[in-house]
């Protein structure tokens, strides 16, 4: 995580995590590099803390792209527009800066004259705390302890108890002894700081255009996200990101009179691609209400919505540290996570005065989040 503030383009986050996303899935899949025999059950583990370590952003970089997609739910006429930035901040909650590292079941050989027993320490009682630091948590190395030794001894011996082993043979010094040494030699593990973050801060440029009909009910728009194609670093590759939706007015099509409000229907579709290592997909269907007031030179309007969204990060790359005799050098590393964001509602208002735009929103989805929204408009 050392070079995480290395670009602020427009996806900011998305930069913290590629910078830093190898050393952390390397901690996270064998923890202190003095871990001893425990060392090869704990990479099994890796995709289970990378999922708990990195979750939390998965959910908020999906709860942020899905934000400040419109502030009117009236669609522009033909052919009006909108060209500006949207900047979206998502409140970490308390419970998403902290994850319970997996620590697996750890089998150990024990010889006790001449005869042999295989014990398994439980990991969770092996080590009782487990809660360290996720991508949003304190940025502070998460230490995870081992149980107290005298503790670890009383598993081993009632372990060894139901395999038949007595008591009297337990108590022997040279047992006593062996079985300390063991207890001694479980390590402490280590996981990787967070970023400390209250809030997740993310920055795009948006554009739409009206598609709508003149003397027919159809009143539609499209809107786009895009960034150009470029390099962060020769290690991490280049990073790609397109997003476009559209929505369609219904209220032409409610056979009321004068009907008060608008509301429309919208979907909207983001893809974010960083080199071979992450590929992004962020999904919302909404329906959009609201009203706009022409107050001489100043425009004024409220909106809200209520939807569902998705959320899916594909991670791929392969561990390669510094140093080429750590024993995960090589390791590939595939897996895939879903957002915990699905329903969401938003209220916001704008405010226009002669073309310039602002907006302001707030959006409850698994996450608060905020968006403001700034440029030129043309309805």
């Amino acid at each position: 995580m050392k070079r995480i503030l290395k670009a602020v383009p427009f996806i900011l986050v998305l930069i913290i995590l590629g910078s830093g996303l190898q050393p952390v899935f390397g901690q996270l899949a064998y923890g202190s590099s003095n871990s001893g025999g425990l060392q090869g059950k704990l990479q099994s583990m890796l995709e289970e803390n990378a999922t708990g370590y990195i979750s939390p952003f998965v959910t908020g970089f999906g709860e942020a792209l899905n934000s400040g997609w419109f502030h009117s739910a009236k669609p522009h006429k033909l052919l009006g527009f909108d060209l500006g930035v949207k900047m979206m901040a998502v409140a970490i909650a308390d419970e998403n800066t902290v994850f319970d590292f997996v620590v697996p079941d750890f089998s150990q050989s024990i010889t006790i004259d001449q005869n042999s027993y295989t014990v398994t320490l439980v990991g969770n009682e092996l080590y009782p705390d487990r809660e360290v630091p996720s991508i949003f948590g304190e940025k502070k190395t998460g230490i995870i302890q081992p149980a107290a030794e005298a503790d670890i001894v009383t598993m081993f011996e009632q372990q060894l108890l139901s395999q038949g082993v007595s008591q009297t043979v337990l108590n022997q010094s040279n047992v006593q002894s062996q079985l300390q040494t063991l207890a001694a030699a479980i390590p402490t593990l280590a996981s990787p700081p967070g970023l400390g973050f209250k809030y997740m801060p993310m920055m795009v440029p948006q554009a739409a255009v009206g598609l709508s009909i003149p003397m027919t009910p159809i009143h539609a728009e499209i809107a786009a996200r895009y960034l150009p194609e470029y390099e962060i670093s020769k290690d991490i590759g280049k990073i790609s990101f397109l997003g476009f939706g559209g929505k369609l007015a219904l209220d032409p099509f409610i056979p009321i009179p004068l009907f008060p409000i608008d509301i429309s229907i919208g979907a909207y579709m983001q893809k974010l691609e960083l080199g071979n290592l992450l590929e992004s997909t962020s999904m919302l269907y909404n329906v959009q209400v609201g009203k706009d007031l022409n107050l001489l030179v100043l425009k004024v309007g409220v909106f809200g919505a209520v939807g569902l969204e998705k959320t899916n990060m594909k991670f791929s790359y392969v561990y390669a540290p510094d140093n080429p005799n750590d024993p995960l050098y090589g390791t590939e590393v595939n897996f895939d996570l879903d957002g915990e964001n699905s329903f969401r509602y938003t209220l916001g208002a704008r405010v226009q005065l002669a073309v310039v735009n602002v907006s302001a929103a707030y959006t409850h989805s698994a996450d608060d989040i905020f968006t403001l929204g700034a440029g030129i408009s043309i309805r």
